[in-house]
């Protein structure tokens, strides 16, 4: 806030123009609060699907419903401070005949919520996204359950990328996919060919003569 340092601010311009701010202000408080307390439980909420053991459908649907309710009331509480404390705050004002101005900004403060915002987006984003762990069924074949993206390798892709035979792709195998899909190539090619010669010579083979038919 810049003005003469002799005067002190005018209470018409403070009930006038940061009437608004101060309600929106004194309304956010206890949500702020709330909103950093409840990161805690977000992130033990996070840490426990990382578990294969611990991760269930609660498990699941308190991420996203929790952290989706999160991001619209922080959405809204960034959203109601920057119009009632930036956009409506009057930058200049004449008050008995004196000049007042006004350097509104947002600090440092509100962006890290903005951090958090995006942060709770994002949790509730992946909490759908994430399948829950798989579980064996009868047949002992590992299957994922609840919604989210589960994706599934091709074999003959395992085969080409997977070069120590774990059955596994890691990321030093990834690193070498032009090269292993090369040799994948080369093996496809390799049993066209010998599968072309094979009936090549089924074909060009002579009939045999029964011995009957000799004598």
């Amino acid at each position: 806030m810049l003005s003469d340092d002799s005067k002190l601010l005018p209470n018409a311009w403070l009930n006038d123009g940061f009437g608004d701010c101060r309600t929106t202000t004194v309304g956010a408080q206890q949500g702020s609060f709330t909103t950093c307390a409840t990161l805690v439980f977000a992130l033990i909420g996070t840490q426990t699907r990382m578990k294969f053991v611990s991760d269930a459908n609660v498990q699941k649907a308190l991420g996203m419903i929790t952290d989706l309710c999160g991001f619209i009331s922080l959405a809204a509480t960034l959203y109601g401070y920057y119009t009632d404390c930036y956009l409506a705050i009057k930058r200049q004002q004449t008050i008995d005949d004196e000049d007042y101005r006004a350097e509104v900004y947002l600090g440092p403060g509100y962006f890290c919520y903005l951090v958090c915002l995006f942060g709770a987006f994002m949790r509730a984003l992946f909490h759908w996204l994430t399948p829950l762990a798989p579980r064996p069924d009868e047949n002992g074949k590992m299957i994922y359950h609840g919604s989210g993206c589960a994706f599934g390798i091709p074999k003959n892709l395992i085969d080409a990328l997977d070069e120590n035979g774990d059955g596994k792709i890691s990321c030093s195998e990834l690193t070498k996919l032009s090269s292993a899909y090369d040799r994948y190539r080369q093996q496809k090619n390799t049993e066209r060919r010998l599968s072309t010669v094979s009936i090549s010579e089924t074909i060009t083979e002579e009939p045999k003569v029964p011995a009957s038919v000799q004598e």
